[in-house]
């Protein structure tokens, strides 16, 4: 099975690419892994859509080449960061990459509430009309005051059982689906 992570932070300490790097060296010998790039993708607009853009070819390819999302996010002001938004609008344009793809969305945030707002608004995101991907139901992870799940830039084995569970259950929904 092939698992794509897309982590909606560009910072180089970021704290969702601690939750992300969990999981990939977690399952690594589980699943074929791969992380795309989205750092580097420029600020969509149709006036440069049809131009030749060869890091969106590759987030596009990267997503193609999914059997399953996952995307971790951060929070920035109640929402979805630009830099993840701005990715997501480019793979809803031509092929539509993330159609009937499924999804799991998790994330960390150093606030009380984690990222539960953000988590709310991908969702809405990733049901719109360019996406149409399958956001796996009962699925809900976020790390409140993320900075206290972590310890020398990993995270807390005891703080990521939900993490574990969640994963599991996202890789468990794409089997049974055949997807």
């Amino acid at each position: 099975m092939n698992i794509l992570f897309v982590v909606g932070s560009i910072r180089k300490a970021s704290y969702n690419q601690i939750i992300a790097n969990y999981l990939m060296e977690k399952y690594k010998d589980e699943y074929n892994i791969r992380q795309t790039d989205i750092s580097s993708i420029p600020i969509f607009s149709e006036d440069i859509e049809k131009e030749n853009w060869p890091m969106v070819d590759k987030a596009r390819e990267d997503v193609e080449w999914a059997d399953g999302i996952v995307l971790v996010t951060p929070e920035n002001n109640y929402s979805v960061p630009a830099v993840l938004k701005n990715y997501l609008d480019w793979c809803s344009r031509g092929n539509r990459v993330y159609t009937n793809k499924p999804v799991m969305i998790t994330g960390g945030s150093t606030g009380h509430w984690g990222t539960i707002r953000s988590q709310g608004h991908l969702r809405q995101i990733m049901r719109s009309n360019g996406l149409q991907s399958i956001v796996v139901p009962r699925i809900e992870v976020y790390f409140p005051k993320i900075q206290d799940s972590i310890e020398d830039g990993k995270l807390l084995e005891d703080k990521a059982k939900s993490l574990i569970k969640g994963f599991e259950k996202f890789t468990d929904y794409i089997k049974k689906n055949e997807i």
